[in-house]
């Protein structure tokens, strides 16, 4: 997914943006794109995250730096920027929409702030561009047109295998895998991810 994020935005000119706007910046897809567009020359990479995760964001050096959500204001109003919205959250969108004149494109992806889900029809009134859906399969479809199956699984391997390098080969790693047996482990892992206090480091593999 990251991937193809990273590549929808390039396939676009990044919507004439220079800085790159990502929620939920200690997720795994958050800073997977990271990864992919820090390459990209004129790009800031900027990480929106929780205070709790300034640390473990800034130490992965994707993002050309990092603020917590409280924090938008140390980023200039008028920045030509793009949000690429891991969080789902209706109040940060609102505040993303309002302060940044210049926002080119708003490119939802996810909802990992469960609690503050923007309602439906919220975007009615919203400031600027109206988020739009990012649809993983369109962008395979066009690519797989583009540049033919086999090239498209070349790009997309090597991608992974640049990633998985840098996640696991350095120290600390980026990403340390958990195994968890049974339900009663499984509602542990869920409650405690939930209540936003699991370790972003941690990738849990849940089995029944």
């Amino acid at each position: 997914t990251s991937f193809l994020i990273d590549d929808f935005l390039d396939d676009n000119g990044f919507f004439d943006a220079s800085a790159m706007l990502l929620s939920s910046a200690s997720s795994k897809t958050a800073y997977g794109t990271a990864f992919q567009l820090a390459k990209r020359p004129g790009i800031e990479v900027i990480g929106l995250t929780s205070a709790g995760n300034v640390a473990f964001c800034e130490s992965l050096g994707c993002y050309s730096r990092v603020v917590t959500y409280d924090q938008l204001d140390t980023i200039a109003a008028g920045t030509a920027c793009l949000y690429v919205d891991f969080a789902g959250s209706g109040s940060l969108r609102q505040k993303i929409h309002s302060r940044f004149s210049q926002l080119r494109y708003n490119c939802s992806i996810g909802g990992t702030h469960v609690d503050e889900l923007a309602a439906k029809g919220s975007t009615r009134d919203l400031p600027g561009p109206k988020p739009t859906l990012f649809f993983a399969p369109a962008q395979i479809k066009k690519r797989v047109a583009d540049w033919g199956g086999a090239v498209f699984a070349q790009q997309l391997a090597e991608a992974w295998r640049g990633f998985t390098r840098q996640v696991t080969g350095t120290e600390p790693p980026w990403l340390i895998a958990r195994r968890h047996t049974g339900q009663a482990a499984m509602q542990t892992v869920y409650q405690e991810v939930l209540a936003g206090k699991g370790d972003p480091r941690t990738g849990h593999i849940l089995l029944p």
